[in-house]
């Protein structure tokens, strides 16, 4: 006896031979897939207490953002088109120091709602502060996640940072250990805990050999912003001898758990070392392209694809970077190489959901329970309405369609370990609408301590 099915969709399953099954059926029990397969042998071998129809509907697995901030949440658009030293020094940093928990767990859960809303059902935290309340919003709204602590301790000689953020070497190593002690496998597995390097400038060797040792002992991933700019290499060459992938290397960070974002500056030398240990990268096209990081230029993330690296996509939601909706994501890193390479086939829309999808749980440490729908994988679902008029055309190639012409918006339920999270666009697990004033009350809050104003082009009377 199943707890739920999922019937006459269209199941695109993700498995190894990417099979997509027409008038296709997914049953539940628990938190699992028991079966995927055509609808009427799944219902002659299966009865369910709840029955979803999927008639008009795509069946995917539930979308995976390899790299979002959620505490982050309150700086929404405060810092579009500025570079990114700008977006850091003049509100990121007094944004990460004024933020207070009960502020961190309104964001945080702003945040949840909204990528919920947009088909997202996992996330990867690249590290924040109140790192419980951000947990502990996940497992109230009931979404899966990966969470982390920031961990620096070189700050910045002659920068606008406040000291607040930066602990020494015993602290930093302490209070992430403390996180992944206490979250990592919390809610039934729902939320796991990582390690986090939260920058290159501000991380010294003996902090980085601390962490690999101990995401090794626990067996968990390093999340780390690396290779990301333009110039940072030759600014870490100065300060450390060597370039950034390089010092990590040296230092013996490199395996199959960690885990690199941004990476338009990695040479080819140091790409061969990613293959051969394995690492995985964190693409954010969204975000790259709004903050004019230089990645297409450098022409890097498709040379790293085809040679084999594992690559997720993410939405780097943090004040000044993209949209939590993985749908548009999932656009742009499918084209934003094609013009740099003169080529039509670059990436795709097949490639790109593979990377928010399986690739995206392997770069995760997560492929054995989510990222497609299988028998005997976490049930993560999300059906996608094919009604609108940009799906109709019958010589349309529906993956394509999803990538190209589909939109969050399109998303109508979202099922996460076996449990309906949204049903015909409503969140059943929290009050959308306190969520909202909460948000609210928290972004004037903190914007009123740190003295933050919006900054309008065309000023509204």
């Amino acid at each position: 006896m199943a707890d739920l099915i999922v019937k006459n969709g269209l199941v695109v399953t993700m498995d190894p031979t990417r099979r997509v099954i027409r008038d296709g059926a997914v049953a539940v029990e628990g938190n699992r897939i028991v079966a995927v397969g055509k609808t009427a042998d799944i219902l002659a071998a299966h009865q369910a207490s709840e029955v979803i129809d999927a008639t008009d509907r795509m069946v995917i697995p539930g979308l995976i953002d390899g790299h979002n901030h959620p505490f982050a949440y309150l700086i929404g658009g405060l810092a579009d088109e500025v570079d990114i030293f700008t977006t850091l020094y003049k509100h990121f940093y007094p944004y990460e120091v004024h933020v207070n928990a009960d502020e961190a767990y309104s964001c945080a859960m702003g945040n949840y709602v909204e990528m919920i809303k947009n088909g997202t059902t996992c996330f990867n935290d690249p590290g924040g502060y109140h790192v419980d309340q951000t947990a502990r919003a996940a497992v109230d709204i009931g979404i899966r996640g990966i969470v982390n602590r920031s961990t620096r301790d070189i700050a910045p000689a002659g920068k606008p940072v406040p000291k607040e953020l930066f602990d020494d070497l015993e602290t930093n190593l302490r209070e992430g250990e403390n996180v992944v002690r206490t979250w990592h496998g919390a809610a039934d597995d729902r939320i796991r805990a990582w390690f986090s390097l939260r920058y290159v400038f501000n991380i010294s060797d003996e902090l980085v050999a601390g962490i690999r040792d101990l995401a090794r002992q626990y067996d968990v991933g390093v999340h780390c912003h690396v290779a990301a700019v333009k110039g940072e290499n030759e600014a870490i060459q100065e300060i450390f001898g060597k370039r950034s992938l390089e010092r990590y290397y040296d230092l013996g960070l490199f395996g199959p758990n960690l885990y690199c974002v941004h990476m338009g500056y990695p040479n080819e030398r140091e790409v061969d070392w990613l293959v051969e240990h394995d690492v995985k990268v964190a693409h954010c096209p969204s975000a790259a392209m709004m903050g004019a990081w230089g990645i297409l230029v450098n022409k890097m993330i498709p040379y790293m694809i085809d040679k084999g690296v594992t690559v997720s996509l993410g939405s780097d939601t943090n004040g000044a970077a993209g949209s939590l909706d993985m749908f548009r994501v999932m656009y742009v890193g499918a084209t934003m190489h094609r013009d740099m390479f003169d080529d039509p086939t670059l990436i795709g829309a097949y490639k790109a959901l593979e990377m928010t999808t399986i690739e995206g749980a392997r770069a995760c440490l997560w492929e054995d329970d989510i990222g497609s729908l299988e028998t005997g994988k976490k049930a993560d679902i999300v059906l996608v309405d094919m009604t609108p008029i940009e799906w109709s055309h019958p010589g349309r190639d529906p993956i394509r369609s999803l990538v190209y012409s589909a939109n969050g918006s399109m998303v109508d339920t979202v099922i996460i370990d076996g449990r309906v999270i949204m049903r015909d666009r409503t969140i059943l697990t929290v009050d959308e609408e306190k969520v909202r004033h909460d948000v609210i009350a928290a972004g004037n809050a903190w914007m009123g301590r740190a003295d933050i104003a919006v900054d309008l082009r065309w000023p509204i009377d």
